[in-house]
Formats: C-alpha cells, sequence, structure tokens
C-alpha cells in the first residue's frame, strides 16, 4: 500500500511546517525544531531502528535550507509540495523496511529519498556558503558528515551483516565528497549547478560501492558509467551560467 495513515499525518506535519516558515518568519526556530524532533522521532519509530531517521532528519534540515534560497512565492510552493512527497516517501519507506529489510518496492522509496536528501544538502549548503560567507572548512565537514551518514544508511540495508565494512567505505566515499567539494568550490558556477554536478559525482562512486557489495561489480560497468555521466557534466557546463569570481 502507497497510503499510510500515520506517515501521511506526520507528512501533513512537515507541509504545515514548511508553510509556517515561508508566512511566519517569527516562527522559524519553532517550526524548524518542530520539524526534526517529528522526522527524529518518526524516523526511528517507523523503522524501528534509529538508522531510519537519517534520512528524515537530513532531508529535513537541507529543506529548510533550501527553501531560505527560494525568493518567488509560488516556486516556494512547488518547493514545499515536492519536498512533502519525498518526506513521505522517506516515512513510509522506513514504515515498510522495518516490518521487512527485504521489500523491494522500500527500498526503491529509500533510495529515491536518498538521492532527493543528497541533492538538497549539496545544493543548499552550497548556496549558504556562498551567500552567507560560511568558512570553507565548516561547508566540507557538512559535506562529510552528511554523506558518511546517509550512506550508511543505505549500504546498511545492502550489507547488514558486516556494519564495520559498511562504515568504512561511507566514509571513504564521505570523504572523496568532501575533497571533491573543495575542488568545486573554485569553480565559477551557482549553487544548483553545483549541487547537480556534486550528485552525479556521489552517484558514480555510490554505484561503485553499491555493485562491490551485490558482487556486480565490472570494468565495463565502471567505464560505462564513468562515459555516460562525463557526457552528462560537460552538457550541464556547457549550458550553465559562468560566474566571475572576483
Amino acid at each position: 500500500m502507497f497510503l499510510k495513515f500515520r506517515p501521511l499525518f506526520f507528512s501533513l506535519l512537515f507541509l504545515l511546517c514548511l508553510e509556517i516558515i515561508v508566512f511566519r518568519h517569527d516562527l522559524v526556530l519553532i517550526s524548524g525544531g518542530m520539524m526534526l524532533f517529528i522526522s527524529f522521532l518518526e524516523g526511528k519509530s517507523s523503522g524501528k531502528n534509529w538508522r531510519y531517521s537519517i534520512l528524515p532528519v537530513f532531508f529535513t534540515l537541507s529543506s529548510i535550507a533550501l527553501l531560505y534560497l527560494i525568493t518567488l512565492v509560488y516556486e516556494q510552493q512547488i518547493f514545499i509540495a515536492l519536498a512533502f512527497f519525498l518526506f513521505y516517501l522517506s516515512l513510509l519507506g522506513a514504515c515498510r523496511l522495518g516490518e521487512y529489510e527485504g521489500d523491494q518496492t522500500a527500498k526503491g522509496m529509500n533510495m529515491a529519498t536518498t538521492s532527493a536528501t543528497i541533492f538538497f544538502t549539496y545544493a543548499s549548503f552550497y548556496g549558504l556558503y556562498l551567500n552567507f560567507l560560511v568558512p570553507l572548512y565548516v561547508l566540507m565537514l557538512a559535506y562529510l558528515v552528511v554523506t558518511l551518514l546517509v550512506s550508511y544508511q543505505h549500504f546498511s540495508l545492502i550489507k547488514s551483516n558486516n556494519k564495520k565494512t559498511v562504515w568504512v567505505y561511507s566514509f571513504l566515499l564521505a570523504l572523496a565528497m568532501a575533497e571533491l567539494i573543495w575542488t568545486m568550490n573554485f569553480w565559477p558556477f551557482g549553487y544548483l549547478t553545483t549541487g547537480v554536478i556534486a550528485l552525479i559525482l556521489y552517484y558514480v562512486l555510490w554505484d561503485v560501492i553499491q555493485s562491490h557489495f551485490l558482487n556486480l561489480l565490472s570494468q565495463k560497468r565502471v567505464v560505462a558509467n564513468t562515459v555516460l555521466f562525463s557526457i552528462l557534466v560537460i552538457l550541464i557546463l556547457l549550458t550553465s551560467k559562468w560566474i566571475p569570481v572576483i
């Protein structure tokens, strides 16, 4: 079933809190705190394990940050509707995985919200870095922590019998993304372009690790992904607005 009352109810609360943030700036801290509390508590409760609270918490945090970077009202409403749907998927996926970890549909939901969380985090944190003069080491640390925990949550579903190995590979992936954002910091692009490129690079590395865990890793697969996503990155760079670095 794709409709469950409890995930839907808390997702509606999530939507309401986002609307409050848009129209009542004096209640931002209260609404944001409530959203994070709901995300942690309901993620853990639905999935019957603390790791299922990782996606809802970071998705909530990045959604709030990204909402602040959107200025037009109609774009904010479109974003809120999308965030509501993805938040619901994260809770529904956690609920179904908590009942049966082999649920492939739930794993698909988990993968979709993982990708969204990674993109929202990379784009929003980089946008805050550009607009509020956040130190570069703080940006790198944010990428490291979020990538580490979100990747661990996903990989632990694939290789649940060896958590130590999952932590090691998740840390290596997180370290690679922190180094990549240090390099991308010198590129003359805005936060959305940077977020998309960072997501593509993350996916390439993520797919290598996942294929390794599933015993599907091959030279042909790595080469094919590298060529395909290199073409995508080049197309994005050619069609994006280059911002002069002053």
